[in-house]
């Protein structure tokens, strides 16, 4: 990741914002355009909170071909830039004694780019004449937030998303902390990711079009995608055919961050048991033993991570959700406490204690906290 940063003065321009939409010049950042063209833009809230930012990727799936971007953008304000002046409190619903970012200034991003954060192709007529920059917007965000709102000055700075974002805020959280530290080594910098796509490979019913094994690789082409850097440097070092698969599935490339992070994910994720292991109808009779062949599955992954990556946060219910921090009753039993632990708990614990913190359910039980 290359951030170039456009004149030390500007680093003394500030804004007393609170919810403020925030514009990205085509002048200063050229890069940074939504689907559309638009020029993207952010909000910031509670820039009063000094010392600690947390910067939120919005989420809202993505689009993977002319067709599905065409009617994406035909449906939804997420293909351009955002319009409304205020966001309001973005993160989730909750009183303010129980937000984990209570005390941090608060950026969310608007998505615009339908490429969970990770493309740099231009509008060309293989794109249907839509631009894929999520990368570029976020790089410009960043800076500007470097440039305007004393990025470099922060104690703490958590890059955070929900679905799509949290897939981009994988993606990009090793270049992130990476930029961070270069500027300031003594910014505690950490990624939480909330339900992104964490799902179990080899779960999926058969012709599932989101497991061809190419499908990955098309994804990066359509995008112009940049993954994990780590990642991308063991394929090429390993000499890898397939690295969509490797570099693109986040139960497999998450291996290569190396940031200190939380992951929330559900075992049964209301988005992606469908999306990406295209299940049974639900009343048909493999549906079932589909699902509780996922679930199993994915709790293994969750433990399997937490022996080998001992260094990463888990806070993983059994419960059909999706985006987990907008579910502020879900609870887990932590495990180095044995005590129920809520998810604003959970977060609070990792944001402000040394260590990492484990709270995974047992699928054979059933979570009452769900609903």
């Amino acid at each position: 990741m290359k951030y170039i940063l456009l004149g030390t003065f500007l680093a003394c321009i500030v804004t007393e914002a609170l919810g403020n939409l925030e514009t990205l010049p085509a002048d200063v950042y050229p890069l940074a355009m939504c689907n559309d063209g638009t020029q993207a833009n952010y909000h910031v809230q509670n820039y009063d909170q000094q010392g600690k930012i947390v910067i939120k990727l919005q989420g809202g799936a993505y689009c993977d071909s002319i067709e599905g971007c065409t009617e994406r953008c035909e449906t939804t304000n997420l293909c351009t830039a955002d319009k409304a002046t205020e966001y309001g409190q973005f993160l989730s619903p909750r009183s303010l004694a129980e937000d984990p970012f209570k005390d941090y200034t608060q950026v969310m991003v608007h998505y615009c780019s339908s490429d969970t954060w990770s493309g740099t192709r231009e509008a060309v007529d293989e794109t249907g004449g839509f631009h894929f920059y999520g990368k570029h917007i976020f790089e410009a965000v960043v800076q500007d937030l470097a440039l305007n709102f004393q990025l470099f000055e922060a104690t703490h700075v958590v890059l955070a998303g929900g679905s799509a974002g949290a897939q981009g805020a994988a993606l990009r959280c090793d270049d992130f902390y990476d930029w961070v530290k270069s500027n300031n080594p003594a910014i505690d910098v950490k990624c939480l990711l909330d339900s992104p796509e964490f799902y179990p490979p080899e779960v999926h019913t058969e012709d599932c079009a989101k497991r061809d094994p190419g499908y990955q690789n098309y994804l990066t082409s359509f995008w112009g995608r940049i993954e994990d850097k780590s990642c991308l440097e063991f394929a090429e070092e390993n000499a890898l055919e397939n690295v969509g698969e490797l570099c693109g599935v986040t139960a497999r490339f998450l291996q290569f961050v190396t940031t200190p992070l939380a992951m929330l994910t559900s075992h049964e994720d209301a988005v992606f048991t469908g999306a990406f292991g295209c299940q049974p109808y639900p009343n048909s009779p493999e549906h079932e033993q589909f699902r509780a062949d996922w679930m199993a599955a994915h709790s293994d992954l969750v433990m399997d991570y937490i022996s080998d990556f001992p260094d990463m946060s888990w806070f993983a219910p059994n419960c059909k959700t999706h985006v987990i921090m907008m579910h502020p009753q879900m609870s887990v039993i932590e495990e180095q406490t044995g005590e129920l632990t809520d998810v604003f708990t959970f977060v609070s614990q990792w944001l402000n204690e040394d260590g990492v913190v484990y709270a995974n359910d047992d699928v054979n039980t059933e979570n009452p906290t769900c609903n």
